[in-house]
């Protein structure tokens, strides 16, 4: 017997016994609804985890749209899954030995760190989770830019934490306040309240469309920045979970790789309602041919090609396609007959003609969809990013900032760089130019990415360097990391120690990283568009033969699944 099983008798024996014994009337149905929700709970709690066996080889069972259904990522986690494919993958599942790492050529690269004397708490907390994780190895420079000078003691402080050198920069008035501050103060004003008035987050605040513009279009110009080759993004109060034992500027470059990041979400849509079209706008006015990473981004409901393909632009999914089909081939059979100049049509194409006069089968035009691309709302977190300074110096991009800074959108809306960064991104680079930091723990605000630990574990080499941050309790925490899985595909931290809460945003339903994966994954063939005129023409076809044979019937013709297998391999 199933031990849920042997739960379900014992809880529905002696339980219910002795309430019946013990217990008042009204007492008595409390309880055994309490008992009931035990029993459902046991049940059902034995079909989830059940269904949460499912094992990551089981999924090359599957066809290859199946392995990212919504059932299939509540089933099998995606921090459950290898994300491995000649795309990107890991530079190193587990650790290295870091002391030998530490004795390659630096890159040319620092850490950025946008922030205020007020966030000194904050920086500090920030800068000791990362010497600790990374750089007591490594010993990077630190860059910290404010829009004001940065007072004495912030200087100290910081300077106490790091291994490396620390540089201060100050942003220059024209590169933070915005050209309508000054030239319409109060249409500036009044669209700055208003998105508060409205409950857009950060919307009311001056200084967060600022500091958004900032990191989209400036911060690559300041003279402490324009000279590096890479930097590594820090936020204040943000925390890394895993030791990083290798160089990831160096292993950006050997690889091909651009930008990395850690977290991919999706954005609010109240804080970026035009940029999507903005964005789409600049890629036609300048003819660019949009690179694959661009699916990251954008859903493409480009399904069909043909002369008819304008009737089937507001379906959302290719499974919608052979629906709307079934109902647009008795109309092209009516058509045929007319264009045939007979007298008569059957009632199936009668009754077709009859139906567009139903107001309730008009079509609906999707809105926020623009030339057969919608916004999924994608976008790399860049609270955290790695990247080549030159993405964001060259012409391209700077053209691209250019045309969304004339729209106004970044204090009318409230555009975030990280949707403007990768944007551009989708714009101009493929998709194995950028990398996931999956073996990168890393927390920022409520969101969490931590990743189970690879079986390649190596003990913990503190560096002479390091400025002991961390008091003593700290530091045995941290040795004391998280038992490792057997397989490393899977399995990709070093020496990862990983909380509980916030949860793992790779299995949330805000995260994108099941569109990055799939994306990626070697399985995935090229797209390829149905032919209409085809595909209609043979579905007449099998119209005709229906009608012919079922002349005066009441069954209303279908599409069988026979006729869609063989219909859906004519392809343009």
């Amino acid at each position: 017997m199933r031990p849920t099983h042997r739960c379900l008798l014992s809880l529905m024996n002696s339980p219910f016994r002795l309430i019946r014994l013990r217990f008042s009337s009204n007492v008595k149905v409390i309880a055994k609804f309490m008992i009931l929700a035990i029993i459902l709970s046991v049940i059902f709690g034995g079909w989830r985890y059940k269904v949460s066996l499912i094992d990551a080889g089981d999924l090359k069972n599957l066809d290859f749209s199946d392995q990212y259904s919504r059932k299939m990522l509540k089933a099998l986690p995606m921090n459950r899954r290898p994300i491995k494919s000649h795309v990107d993958s890991v530079f190193e599942s587990g650790c290295r030995d870091v002391l030998e790492e530490a004795k390659k050529t630096r890159a040319n690269a620092a850490f950025v760190v946008l922030t205020r004397n007020s966030e000194l708490q904050g920086v500090l907390s920030s800068m000791k989770s990362m010497e600790r994780h990374f750089n007591q190895w490594f010993n990077y420079p630190w860059i910290f830019l404010n829009d004001e000078r940065f007072t004495l003691q912030f200087k100290k402080e910081v300077r106490k934490v790091s291994s490396g050198k620390v540089k201060f920069g100050v942003i220059p008035n024209l590169r933070w306040h915005m050209p309508a501050e000054k030239s319409d103060p109060i249409e500036f004003s009044e669209a700055i309240e208003e998105q508060g008035d409205r409950g857009i987050m950060y919307g009311s605040m001056p200084a967060y469309h600022r500091m958004c513009r900032f990191y989209s279009g400036y911060f690559f110009d300041h003279n402490l920045v324009q000279k590096l080759d890479w930097y590594w993004r820090v936020e204040p109060d943000v925390d890394f979970y895993c030791d990083i034992t290798y160089d990831p500027f160096r292993e950006m470059e050997a690889h091909g790789k651009k930008y990395g990041f850690t977290v991919m979400i999706k954005e609010l849509l109240n804080t970026v309602p035009n940029l999507f079209r903005y964005t789409l706008a600049y890629s036609k006015k300048n003819n660019i041919t949009l690179p694959d990473s661009w699916s990251l981004f954008a859903k493409d409901f480009d399904f069909v090609r043909g002369v008819n393909e304008q009737y089937y632009r507001d379906i959302g999914k290719k499974e919608q396609f052979w629906s709307r089909l079934q109902q647009r081939i008795p109309l092209l059979r009516a058509q045929q007959s007319l264009k045939e100049n007979k007298d008569e049509l059957d009632e199936y194409s009668l009754k077709a003609l009859s139906s567009l006069s139903n107001p309730s089968r008009l079509r609906n035009v999707p809105r926020d969809r623009f030339d057969n691309f919608e916004y999924n709302l994608c976008h790399f977190w860049s609270n955290f990013e790695i990247a080549r300074t030159d993405i964001f110096r060259s012409k391209e991009y700077r053209d691209y900032f250019e045309f969304l800074e004339q729209s106004g959108g970044f204090y009318v809306e409230r555009w975030g760089d990280a949707p403007i960064h990768s944007l551009a991104l989708g714009l101009f680079l493929n998709q194995s130019e950028i990398h996931y930091f999956r073996d990168v723990g890393y927390r920022h605000s409520t969101l969490r990415h931590c990743p189970l630990n690879s079986p390649h574990q190596l003990e913990y080499q503190r560096s002479p360097r390091y400025t002991n941050g961390y008091g003593k309790s700290e530091e045995e925490y941290w040795t004391n990391y998280d038992k490792p899985l057997e397989d490393p595909d899977i399995g990709t931290g070093c020496r990862c120690s990983c909380p509980s809460d916030p949860a793992e945003i790779e299995n949330s339903d805000s995260s994108c990283i099941s569109v990055w994966a799939m994306l990626a994954d070697s399985q995935r063939g090229s797209k390829k568009l149905l032919d209409l005129d085809r595909i209609e023409k043979e579905a007449v076809g099998y119209y005709e033969e229906y009608i012919s044979e079922h002349a005066g019937g009441d069954k209303k013709w279908k599409l069988s699944k026979a006729d869609i297998d063989k219909l859906q391999q004519f392809t343009a």
